[in-house]
C-alpha cells in the first residue's frame, strides 16, 4: 500500500459516541405550589417522603411539565414516549445524603420546589450526576458532558431529568438546610 491509499483520520476532532441526553432546565412553580410548603423548615428528620397534595395545589401540572421532559429525552433516544409518572415528594433536611446510585425508572426527574436560603457551601443539597460506564474514567473529555459530574444546585424550580441509568447523587445537606423535591419516574 502506497502513502496515497492510507486513509486519513480526522484531526483534532472528537467524536461523540455515548451521547447521553438529559434536561436541565427551570420550571415555573407559581400555580403548582401550594402554602403548605411554608409549614416545612430545617427542624425534623433527615429525610422523610410527604404527600403531594400537602404541598402542591395542582399536581397535574407539574406532572405534565415532567410528562415533557422525559418524553425529550425518549425522543432524543429513539424510545417509545413516556406515558405517565409516578410522582413522590420529599423532604431533605441536614445530613441528607445519597451515594451514587441508578433508578429503576427508565426515566428519572428532579424539580425542587422549596429550598433554604442559600447554604454556606454551594453544592450543599445539590444532585450530582455521572456516567458509570466503563470508559468515562471520570476524567474530563473535550466536547463531552460525561467524564465529570453535573451539578443542579437546590434552588426552587430547578429541574433535571436524566436516563434512570445515569448515577445519582445528592451532596449532604447542611446544619439549617432544607429542600423540598419532587421525584418523578417514568411509567410505561
Amino acid at each position: 500500500m502506497t502513502q496515497a491509499e492510507v486513509p486519513l483520520k480526522p484531526v483534532g476532532g472528537v467524536s461523540r459516541y455515548w451521547g447521553t441526553p438529559v434536561t436541565i432546565d427551570e420550571l415555573p412553580l407559581a400555580q403548582i405550589i401550594s402554602d403548605g410548603l411554608d409549614q416545612i423548615g430545617p427542624d425534623g428528620v433527615a429525610f422523610e417522603v410527604i404527600t403531594p397534595s400537602s404541598v402542591l395545589v395542582d399536581e397535574a401540572s407539574l406532572k405534565a411539565e415532567f410528562l415533557a421532559s422525559l418524553n425529550s429525552l425518549a425522543d432524543a433516544q429513539g424510545a417509545p414516549p413516556v406515558e405517565n409518572v409516578e410522582l413522590e415528594v420529599q423532604v431533605w433536611r441536614r445530613g441528607h445524603d445519597q451515594p451514587a446510585t441508578g433508578h429503576p425508572g427508565e426515566f428519572v426527574g428532579w424539580c425542587f420546589l422549596a429550598t433554604s436560603p442559600a447554604p454556606a457551601h454551594s453544592e450543599s443539597g445539590a444532585l450530582a450526576f455521572a456516567d458509570p460506564r466503563a470508559g468515562s474514567a471520570m476524567t474530563a473529555m473535550p466536547g463531552l458532558p460525561w467524564g465529570r459530574q453535573v451539578m443542579i444546585r437546590p434552588t426552587p424550580g430547578a429541574h433535571a431529568a436524566v436516563p434512570g441509568w445515569l448515577t445519582t447523587s445528592v451532596v449532604p445537606l447542611e446544619r439549617g438546610q432544607f429542600a423540598v423535591v419532587a421525584v418523578a419516574s417514568s411509567v410505561r
